[in-house]
Order: structure tokens, then sequence, then C-alpha cells
């Protein structure tokens, strides 16, 4: 995969089982993925300088999104959906020609309702990844 823009990147969420493109997406960031590492310094730490060992958990961050709100879509209808569930909802995130497409389950945890005199109106909304990410690569994208 050659180097891209990012104009162009879809986040899908289960609509009816089937994952659909979120309309109005204005801006998204890609959740961290991190090793769980435990500091572990003995006194006998070599020059004193703290040591880490991996603790063999993985975990994805939370991520912000934002949408240009249109409460009349159905993807902006099923974001509501989850954020008022207790379960998480099947969600994919692909980069802007579709080589990359990481699907997870995730929670949507919090949503704020933007709006400026001299822009449009927004909502800003978090993602919680929950369990293991599946990686696909589509090479003939």
């Amino acid at each position: 995969m050659g180097v891209q823009g990012g104009f162009g990147v879809v986040v899908k969420i289960a609509v009816s089982s089937v994952l659909t493109a979120i309309v109005h997406v204005l801006d998204v960031e890609y959740s961290e993925l991190e090793k769980v590492l435990a500091e572990m310094t003995g006194h006998d730490a070599e020059d004193g300088y703290e040591e880490y060992v991996a603790t063999g958990k993985r975990k994805q961050s939370s991520f912000p999104m934002e949408l240009g709100w249109d409460r009349d879509e159905t993807t902006h209808q099923t974001v509501q959906a989850a954020f008022d569930s207790l379960e998480p909802v099947d969600m994919s995130i692909e980069d802007p020609l579709g080589i990359e497409v990481i699907t997870f389950k995730a929670h949507i945890f919090k949503m704020q309702r933007v709006t400026k005199q001299d822009d449009g109106f927004r909502c800003k909304v978090e993602v919680q990844p929950t369990g293991a990410p599946t990686i696909t690569y589509n090479e003939s994208a």
C-alpha cells in the first residue's frame, strides 16, 4: 500500500446486522493498539533505568469521530441506539483506498451535540472498541 491522503475513510456500523457506512463523517481518528506492560524495576536495575515486562494483555483505546448530525439519518439513529444499548455493536473502519479494514465490536459511550453560529450542527462521538480487532488487507482494492 502506497502513501495516501486521509480523505475518504469509511466508518461502518451494523444496521440490521449489515455493516453500513455512517454518513456525514467529518473527522475520525483510529484507535490506538496497545500492549499492556508492567513496570518491574528491581533495585539491581542497570543504571537505575525502569524495566518493563509484557503482561500478555492488549487493548484498543477509545477514539473520537465527528459527524455532521442528522437525527433522521438511519446510521445516525443507529449510533444513538448503540449509545442507548448495554451491548456492543459491530463496527469497522477502512482506509480511503479500502485496502486495510479493521473490524471490531464497540460501545458508543459519549455523544455531544455541537452547534456554533457559523457552522453546521455536529455530534462528537466517542467509540470504545472491546475485544480483539480483526485486521484484513485487500491488495486488489
